[in-house]
């Protein structure tokens, strides 16, 4: 009886730390979000927050707010944006209506493109439409619902 009561325990126990280290771990999406930092950032900021309030698991290699950096030096910023894109599998885009043309939100999109990274626009809701240059370059066009950035995620 013994004996079996050794096995049993021994199973539950093997079962439990298999289900620990592997079964269960969940998958991190590595992502890249563009933002602008000066028009776009209280958008990225809530953005971020519904994804840590929910719980999704991403490893975010987008350039914080707080760590915004000079933006004259157009070379050395796409070798920043090539460094911060090469691990991930999505790119998204905050197509925010008031964003110009002329944006390194742009530049971030080429890059994403040349580096065959998948670009998701995230409209926000409510507004009518996104600037054309994303419109174009998008792979997908999902709204800011929580529910459409997990089932992008997944």
């Amino acid at each position: 009886m013994q004996e079996l009561l050794k096995w049993v325990i021994g199973g539950i126990i093997a079962r439990s730390a298999y289900n620990v280290l592997v079964k269960e771990k969940t998958l991190q999406r590595r992502v890249f979000i563009s933002h602008s930092w000066k028009k776009g950032s209280h958008d990225y900021e809530k953005l971020i927050e519904k994804i840590r309030v929910e719980k999704i698991p991403i490893y975010n290699h987008s350039i914080p707010v707080n760590k915004a950096f000079d933006e004259t030096g157009k070379r050395e910023l796409e070798k920043i944006f090539r460094r911060q894109m090469v691990y991930c599998s999505k790119v998204f885009v905050l197509a925010t209506r008031g964003l110009k043309d002329n944006t390194f939100v742009r530049t971030e999109i080429k890059i994403a493109k040349e580096m065959k990274k998948e670009v998701i626009a995230i409209k926000p809701i409510g507004q009518k439409g996104i600037p054309d240059f994303i419109k174009r370059n998008a792979d997908r066009i999902i709204s800011n619902k929580i529910d459409s950035i997990k089932k992008i995620l997944k």
